[in-house]
């Protein structure tokens, strides 16, 4: 078992330019990778001596965990930008598993799924997508909603024959850009905000939905889905953009007697509805 607060060493095995400022990188402990096990929808924290840490998702399928995890960095700051610059077989600190994660599908009253993310909010559906992908889509309908900026921003593409050859329902859509084309990777995409997608587009029924993105697509998402007849307790959703310190004692992540670093990130709706 590993002390998740103490940072452990951790070798680069692989990185993938996903965008023009987005980065997968793999990832395997030094040691004790095989006692490494982590749940869809938690995080790490991922650290540089002189540079700090910070919280990531880890977005691989948590079937793999004690071979390896991967983590999604986006350049946006100090840290982000030295892990940026780092090659294969190099070497970053790592805390965690933190958080709770996903629900299992098939504990779930409606065993059907929704999963909707908006920009980096993907991220931590990629876990649960990975989970999901072969046996469990092949005997329930799993349908995902996609939104970003434009193509060029669109993450994770040479996943989608797999996902689409697993049934998995993906459907992209950019509100910056109009695509180029109607299909990437063989999926369906448009233009318009997210909430398009549920008027246009059949949504899956007796599903459960998982939602993470921006804080405002919450509030619209949520709308579309009660207007569908989703139930609030069949709605979760990832607060991951307010994780922090992992613990819950900087209070970056407080929402009412909440912590999203410990109590989340991810929370049915009726708990956490009055903070968004």
């Amino acid at each position: 078992m590993i002390n998740q607060y103490l940072p452990k060493k951790a070798k680069i095995i692989s990185i993938k330019q996903e965008t023009e400022d987005v980065k997968l990188f793999r990832l395997k402990f030094v040691k004790d990778q095989e006692y490494f096990y982590f749940w869809h929808g938690q995080f790490a924290q991922i650290g540089l001596p002189g540079y700090g840490e910070g919280p990531f998702d880890i977005c691989s399928n948590s079937n793999v965990s004690t071979k390896y995890f991967e983590i999604s960095v986006r350049k946006v700051g100090f840290l982000t930008s030295k892990l940026h610059k780092l090659k294969k077989n190099d070497y970053i600190y790592v805390r965690g598993p933190f958080g709770k994660g996903w629900p299992e599908p098939k504990t779930l009253a409606k065993k059907n799924l929704l999963l909707v993310g908006g920009g980096c909010g993907f991220v931590p559906l990629k876990s649960i997508i990975e989970e999901v992908s072969g046996g469990y889509s092949m005997s329930h309908k799993v349908q995902v909603f996609y939104g970003c900026s434009d193509e060029n921003n669109v993450l994770f593409k040479d996943s989608y024959g797999k996902w689409l050859d697993n049934d998995i329902d993906l459907r992209l859509i950019f509100d910056k850009k109009k695509p180029s084309n109607n299909h990437i990777q063989g999926i369906s995409c448009s233009f318009g905000l997210i909430t398009k997608l549920f008027d246009s587009v059949k949504v899956v029924e007796d599903a459960s939905a998982f939602l993470c993105g921006p804080p405002i697509m919450f509030k619209f998402v949520v709308a579309k889905l009660l207007k569908q007849g989703f139930k609030e307790e069949d709605i979760y959703v990832s607060m991951e953009r307010k994780m922090y310190c992992a613990t819950g004692v900087c209070q970056h992540c407080a929402m009412g007697e909440k912590y999203v670093c410990k109590d989340g990130p991810v929370f049915n709706y009726p708990e956490v509805k009055n903070y968004i």
